[in-house]
């Protein structure tokens, strides 16, 4: 019997010490209101059911409870207990099935004409968001490619949302599951490899929100976080303008191709430049104890031919590249051990 009573204000203490850790977030979305709506529907609903049940259970072992072992008088038959007990938990239920059809119809509900469109791509391990339809000329004489930011494990993408405004989300995977989590947001999808998942999102209330993914997706999971800046429409549209002009200036001065480090499965410089038409050596800093090397392409793609295949190195370790002569435009460069992760652009001049 005592140990029973440990046992059992144990299991008590536990639940308490975890409810304080519970944090209760106010959705600033209007799908994360239908969903906080629905939520508390269900809560009072099983709460109602749990003290009912409960307090029969409790009630019958203290009014019925013999000291001997004598038979109880028997009975067998009552309608009206066994027309409520089916006919209240059929109410029960379809009450609740109805409030639940109704909630997901407007949570899924898709706009026609979103005022953002925001493509998410989740690799391991880190996020990628595309704004669909904002066009950047990045070279004269090339297509000019929506807006893009891309984040490491050593610096998280931020991005810049409007409020009040119907956001479009498409999210897919290029390696792994992964799950697109804003707690704020109280709402969560996940993005499957070969598979675009689509919702649209409204965000009422303006501020900083920590997003993550939330589906296990390898050693570094724990590192797959982003930041939503939840602003006006006007401060938006001056932040997508200056994020235009700094794309198309394409690499700072200081991204010379002198030295480019890995480090927390990440190049230190997203961006490189070089001399068109002549070969150069390219130092590589491997900074950590896990494989990467460098590799350059052709084109401004993993598509095109290859112009060099940096040899990997295991450890840390400092090497030189003998780069061949590029043609001018645009190259692609990339760590063959991370080639999600690790990405970059070298643009000849």
């Amino acid at each position: 019997m005592r140990r029973a009573r440990t046992i059992g204000a144990a299991l008590v203490a536990v639940v308490l010490l975890s409810g304080c850790s519970m944090r209760m977030y106010e959705p600033v979305t209007e799908q994360g209101k239908d969903i906080s709506s629905l939520y508390n529907v269900l809560l009072v609903a099983a709460t109602i059911v749990f003290v009912l049940v409960e307090g029969a259970i409790v009630f019958a072992v203290f009014r019925y409870r013999r000291r001997d072992d004598m038979l109880p008088p028997q009975f067998h038959g009552n309608n009206l207990l066994e027309v409520a007990w089916t006919v209240v938990p059929f109410l029960i239920v379809t009450g609740l099935f109805v409030l639940t059809w109704g909630a997901l119809n407007r949570v899924d509900a898709r706009a026609d004409n979103p005022r953002v469109v925001l493509n998410v791509v989740g690799f391991q391990w880190q996020w990628q968001f595309t704004y669909q339809d904002e066009k950047v000329q990045v070279e004269e004489g090339e297509p000019a490619e929506d807006l893009t930011v891309k984040g490491t494990i050593a610096k998280p993408p931020e991005i810049y949302l409007p409020v009040n405004q119907t956001i479009q989300v498409n999210t897919e995977a290029r390696d792994v599951i992964h799950s697109f989590y804003i707690p704020e947001f109280l709402f969560k999808r996940d993005a499957f490899p070969g598979h675009v998942n689509t919702f649209d999102l409204t965000i009422t209330k303006e501020g900083v929100y920590r997003g993550q993914c939330t589906e296990y997706c390898g050693l570094a999971h724990q590192a797959m976080r982003f930041t939503v800046h939840a602003v006006p429409m006007s401060e938006y549209r001056a932040w997508i303008a200056e994020s235009k002009r700094r794309a198309a200036s394409g690499c700072p001065e200081d991204t010379s191709p002198g030295q480019i480090a890995a480090d927390k499965v990440a190049f230190d410089k997203p961006c490189l430049t070089a001399e068109a038409g002549r070969p150069f050596t390219l130092k590589f800093d491997n900074k950590e104890a896990v494989p990467h090397n460098v590799s350059i392409f052709e084109g401004d793609d993993e598509n095109s031919q290859v112009a060099l295949q940096g040899e990997i190195i295991t450890g840390p370790r400092v090497i030189d590249y003998q780069v061949p002569a590029l043609q001018p435009g645009r190259h692609f460069y990339r760590c063959d051990v991370h080639p999600q992760a690790m990405t970059g652009t070298l643009v000849a001049r």
